[in-house]
Order: structure tokens, then sequence, then C-alpha cells
């Protein structure tokens, strides 16, 4: 689901599965908004995200410092849901896509 509780997910881009010791895809690039201070903003690497490994991150606000840590099926969950994530644009102009705010 997009609601995590304390951020709304707009896109999310993960990497395919490497191994069978993975069960969830890793997190390259999420795009949400923070339900603390209504911030819109692009995780892409510490400290607005930091993933965790065999899937899952934490995503911290860089206005408000608001954080959660969500868990890799919720983030399955939200990949079965909408299956492309929106990622295909953050894939095709990466330069654009690679600020945390």
């Amino acid at each position: 689901m997009p609601d995590t509780g304390l951020f709304y997910l707009f896109e999310v881009c993960c990497s395919p599965t490497k191994t069978a010791q993975h069960a969830f895809p890793e997190i390259e690039f999420v795009r949400v908004q923070c339900s603390t201070c209504r911030h819109i903003f692009r995780a892409t690497a510490p400290p607005s995200l930091e993933a965790f490994d065999g899937g899952g991150a934490a995503l911290t606000c860089p206005k408000c410092g608001t954080r959660q840590a969500i868990s890799g099926a919720r983030f399955a969950e939200y990949m079965e849901r909408f299956p492309s994530g929106n990622c295909e644009e953050y894939r095709a102009s990466p330069g654009d896509a690679a600020s945390a705010t």
C-alpha cells in the first residue's frame, strides 16, 4: 500500500532480486510525501534513503527529520499493486533523480 503511516509512496524503483536468499527487491529510489510536514522528496541515498541488505529501507524526511523503517514486504506489496513503480522515468534520466530532495 502507498501509505506507510509516516510517508506516502508515489514512486518506488527496485533492482531485481539478485539471489534466492533475497526475498524482496532492493530499493534504489523512492519519491514520497512526509505525512508530518507534507514535504515531497526523492530519496536515493543516505540520509534520506538507507536501503537494507535483502530488502526494506529507512526513510528520513530532509525537511523535518521524520524517520521510518519500511519492510521489504511493504515495498513488495506496493510493487504488486503498482508493478512498474513508475521507475522507468528515473532510469531513463538518472541525472535528474540523483538528488535526495
